[in-house]
């Protein structure tokens, strides 16, 4: 044996190792390996378009800017579809994140991920009873600047089950929710294989006057390797300036693997329903969706 083959037996299970990790959130950038914010299990009756930016800070005190869009559309009652992501991310590196992982650049800018998916209302046994949904992503592979450490360039599909209900509450004009959530979330790790995780969260969620809302949320998951156990509390307040059209924001706090603060602004853009509501037939005659919910 040649000392040449020697050393590569020898150096490729750290080699491996090494690249596993890269691909986990605590090591890579704050957009990577995302924790998706929880949603309600039923279906609006108009299309929600959304663009916004999320500011990021890292625990080594790396900046990440993202530009993001989202839209929404629902076929009737029954089930949501999702095409969202970001086109670039501009980020910044940490003099420590430098020397921790030898980078060369020390800013630029990376092709960000975009992902498509749908929602299902699987159960709806009326006001008393919580509704049970169930949404799907898939990842796509467009995110770059692996070498970087920014996005993974690989696929990802995202399984989660979403509960919630509606409680009466006393007082004119104020509304209650509480949500819930629970799945699966898996991602491909190139030459390492990948690695999967349980998905968790809860919220709270109340609207008053039907024009302002807020809502406090934790999230998170649990995968099996390391820096992939993020836990985000996050705070989000909106206001309805008119039929048609929201502004909202957010403010995410990483306890663990996650970003260290994000910031988040959106607009929203409550649209008619363009697609045909090709389900309504389980609604029987009346096509409208459950009002309670709006």
């Amino acid at each position: 044996m040649t000392r040449t083959a020697l050393l590569v037996l020898l150096l490729s299970p750290t080699l491996a190792s090494a690249r596993t990790d890269w691909m986990n959130p605590g090591e890579m950038g704050a957009n990577a390996v995302p924790s998706f914010a929880i949603e309600a299990p039923w279906a609006n009756d108009y299309t929600t378009f959304q663009l916004g930016a999320q500011l990021a800070q890292g625990w080594r005190y790396d900046t990440s800017f993202l530009p993001y869009f989202r839209l929404i559309t629902p076929f009737g009652k029954w089930i949501s579809t999702y095409f969202e992501g970001s086109i670039v991310e501009f980020w910044w590196s940490s003099a420590q994140t430098r020397e921790e992982w030898g980078l060369v650049n020390t800013q630029g800018i990376a092709k960000a991920d975009l992902r498509f998916g749908f929602k299902l209302l699987l159960a709806d046994l009326g006001e008393e009873l919580p509704k049970v949904g169930f949404r799907a992503f898939t990842k796509t592979t467009t995110g770059k600047g692996f070498q970087e450490r920014r996005f993974t360039d690989s696929p990802g599909y995202l399984m989660e089950f979403l509960v919630g209900e509606k409680f009466p509450v006393k007082l004119k004009g104020l509304e209650l929710q509480a949500l819930a959530m629970g799945g699966y979330w898996i991602w491909q790790q190139g030459e390492a294989g990948q690695n999967d995780c349980l998905t968790w969260g809860l919220a709270v969620n109340t609207r008053v006057l039907e024009r302002l809302s807020a809502q406090v949320e934790l999230r998170g998951y649990v995968g099996w390797q390391k820096n992939d156990k993020p836990v985000i509390l996050s705070t989000r307040l909106g206001v309805l300036f008119t039929s048609w059209f929201e502004l909202s924001g957010a403010f995410n706090v990483g306890f663990v693997d996650a970003p260290r603060f994000e910031g988040i602004l959106t607009l929203s853009f409550r649209l008619p329903s363009v697609a045909p509501l090709l389900f309504d037939f389980f609604s029987g005659p009346d096509t409208r969706l459950l009002k309670h919910h709006e």
